[in-house]
């Protein structure tokens, strides 16, 4: 088929155009059996296959805009699961927080407490964390975190040795500040004890009967009064330079009836025992300096007085054999005291010796040592002290050597061996 030349408008009039032939077979097209190529098969456009650098400017600033929206759409859903977060944390902290107040704050106030009573007993130097402890095991606190804080907001430091340690009964419906001003000796309720030490007791002896009263342990007695600050006792300072004593104080812990706080200050406790013993003996110190004889010496003697007279009635004449025996004694070969009381000194008897414990301090022992032991054996009334001073120098008094008692306490007493050995089978002892 020939086609002529295209004169029609749209197209170049000048374009040549070639022979194009479609060759299909007649009987292909009397049947319609005619067959086409396959077209290949295109990929799927992608939705927003744009061609960007077709696009407008205005198009390029619609999209920017959709895409800065996008942004903030996703950013605003970030912060909206976090502000969630937040509210639930910040509700668990301020419930946390408010349930910690609300209880600390009624226990402030002692809101809740059963009304009673309960004993306390704070212990020297003691810390915030033990003072708390214990109020908290006695039930006058029930939320000692709490207690413990306030403490640490309104005490200094320098103001917890103004808790005085003793006993107190202490109301369990008192607020913080209450129990505080109680314990640091505001309307303090510090429970008493009465305390008696017979003439002739003992440090050890004195020391168990104070921790047996609660007023303080034997531990921390017998160290205090084996210390050498004794400058605030005037009449016995001396002794602290003296060497060799078992316990410095033994013989000037004055045996009396006292009266003493429960878990009192040890200071307070040996104070009150010397300084008793300083008034009492007062009156006596001219007659000891008279005596030819120190302070430390005059109680040594009255310690041995005191441990070997039947009686008081005993004690001017046991106090005579002891004077004669120091003073001329070895004369007639006699060096030593030869006292049984002195043999187990620090105690008194053997059996009260422990098995793991040394027996005599050995210069104490005066059927070893010559003279007058290292110190006090015990701790001597004021009859001891006085017959020590005083020895009878009626009678034959005045050179008396030996002496002896029956178990009925019957004083024999003897100038000279023959007659010691007699006496001894009079009191049944040989």
């Amino acid at each position: 088929m020939n086609h002529g030349q295209n004169t029609g408008g749209g197209e170049n009039p000048n374009r040549a155009t070639g022979n194009f032939k479609l060759n299909i077979d007649e009987r292909d097209l009397a049947t319609g059996n005619i067959d086409l190529p396959e077209r290949r098969s295109q990929p799927p456009r992608p939705e927003y296959s744009v061609n960007k650098a077709y696009l407008t400017e205005k198009e390029r600033r619609a999209e920017r805009k959709a895409h800065k929206k996008r942004d903030k759409l996703k950013a605003r859903k970030n912060r909206r699961v976090f502000a969630l977060v937040w509210v639930c944390m910040v509700l668990l902290v301020s419930f946390t927080l408010a349930s910690y107040l609300i209880k600390g704050s009624n226990d402030f106030f002692a809101v809740g407490r059963s009304q009673g009573t309960t004993s306390v007993t704070i212990p020297e130097n003691v810390t915030l964390d033990d003072l708390t402890q214990i109020l908290y095991e006695a039930g006058a606190i029930k939320e000692p975190e709490f207690f413990s804080l306030f403490c640490m907001v309104t005490v200094d430091d320098d103001e917890m040795e103004y808790f005085q340690p003793g006993t107190y009964n202490l109301d369990t419906d008192l607020d913080y500040q209450a129990i505080i001003s109680t314990l640091q000796g505001g309307n303090q309720t510090r429970e008493e004890v009465r305390v008696t030490f017979p003439e002739g007791t003992t440090a050890l002896e004195a020391a168990a009967l104070l921790e047996e009263n609660g007023v303080c342990s034997q531990e921390d007695f017998l160290a205090a009064i084996n210390s050498t600050d004794f400058d605030s006792y005037e009449a016995i300072a001396p002794i602290a330079a003296i060497t060799g004593k078992y316990y410095k104080l033994e013989g000037y812990l004055f045996p009396d009836t006292y009266d003493f706080y429960k878990g009192e200050e040890i200071d307070s406790v040996v104070g009150k025992l010397v300084n008793n013993f300083q008034n009492r003996t007062a009156d006596l110190q001219e007659d000891i300096a008279a005596s030819g004889m120190t302070l430390d010496q005059v109680v040594t003697l009255a310690s041995i007085i005191q441990r070997e007279a039947a009686n008081t009635q005993d004690m001017a004449n046991v106090s005579a054999v002891l004077h004669n025996r120091l003073a001329f004694g070895a004369e007639y070969g006699i060096y030593r005291l030869q006292c049984d009381s002195t043999t187990f000194y620090p105690y008194k008897r053997e059996e009260d010796v422990p098995a793991s414990g040394a027996l005599a301090y050995g210069n104490y022992d005066t059927y070893e040592v010559q003279g007058l032991p290292a110190g006090a054996i015990c701790n001597p009334g004021l009859d001891a002290i006085e017959a020590a001073l005083h020895p009878n120098t009626e009678g034959d008094a005045p050179y008396y050597l030996y002496f002896c008692h029956a178990s009925d306490g019957t004083a024999y007493y003897a100038t000279n061996e023959a007659d010691h050995q007699y006496n001894l089978q009079l009191a049944g002892l040989a």
